[in-house]
């Protein structure tokens, strides 16, 4: 996300890198990353590929407040983190931690109905 202002004013959502901050003042992650869906801005997480051991790590993964979670929902963001992962050559998804905790369930669950 290049402009944060316009970000903000048109999907309400507040988005910073926290790479630059010190870990006691970060949020959300090190490297956030917003995920959008039908058009909406609906979530956040912060992931790292671990190349050797062929994982993508999804350290915290967090649907925005005013999102309904549903199956569509899930396995929309479950394909997009499954491509993600394979174009960083890990194949191995594991989702350390979900806010709500139901949809980390939901996206690990779909990603083992399309595997």
């Amino acid at each position: 996300i290049w402009d944060r202002e316009r970000t903000r004013t048109l999907f309400n959502f507040d988005y910073a890198l926290e790479c630059y901050l010190p870990q006691p003042k970060r949020r959300w992650g090190y490297f956030l990353l917003s995920i959008l869906h039908n058009g909406a801005l609906i979530g956040r997480l912060d992931a790292k590929a671990y190349r050797k051991e062929r994982i993508f790590e999804v350290r915290s993964l967090y649907l925005e407040p005013n999102v309904q979670l549903d199956e569509e929902t899930a396995a929309a963001v479950g394909a997009a983190i499954q491509r993600c992962a394979e174009w960083h050559g890990t194949p191995q998804v594991e989702i350390r931690q979900s806010d709500p905790e139901l949809f980390g369930k939901m996206v690990l669950q779909s990603l083992l109905q399309q595997s």
